[in-house]
């Protein structure tokens, strides 16, 4: 396991940013396997913006790409575009708690919890509840693309 990274949040992310690349496993709250696919993952970091990029890799499909940006305000990363939202703050130095939910979809809530084994390796665990009950859970594991950089986009 790794230490915690001195100075907190923002000092977290900037040590993790980068590619990644891992599997999404879809659970029903019985532990059930829903779905399962590749993923990537680009990070990176600018004065005190945070551009992430997801693509969905699924068996079948094109692949789905999703930007997402935020920014830190007080110990907290904040997103907060139309379409999304939601607030991340920093546990004990490696474990990112990640409240939110997509505007479109009032009634869902997602509790992602990314846990940074190492600077290279990353478990994220999301728990999906509809009007206040479980509906799922996503199991993510991932692992830093050495030397690799994210792409820039705005």
């Amino acid at each position: 396991m790794t230490a915690a990274v001195p100075g907190g949040l923002r000092e977290r992310l900037a040590a993790v940013t980068g590619v990644w690349e891992g599997s999404y496993t879809h659970l029903s709250p019985a532990g059930e396997v829903r779905d399962t696919y590749a993923s990537r993952q680009e990070t990176r970091l600018e004065g005190d913006r945070w551009y992430e990029r997801i693509v969905y890799r699924r068996p079948g499909h094109d692949p789905e790409v999703l930007d997402f940006r935020a920014r830190f305000e007080g110990g907290e990363l904040r997103f907060d575009d139309p379409s999304f939202e939601g607030r991340a703050v920093l546990v004990e130095g490696r474990f990112l708690v990640f409240p939110y939910r997509w505007t479109a979809d009032p009634g869902t809530e997602v509790v992602e919890l990314i846990t940074f084994a190492d600077d290279d390796y990353k478990a994220r665990l999301w728990q999906r509840f509809r009007d206040g009950r479980l509906e799922g859970v996503t199991v993510i594991e991932e692992r830093r693309v050495p030397g690799a950089t994210a792409e820039v986009w705005r």
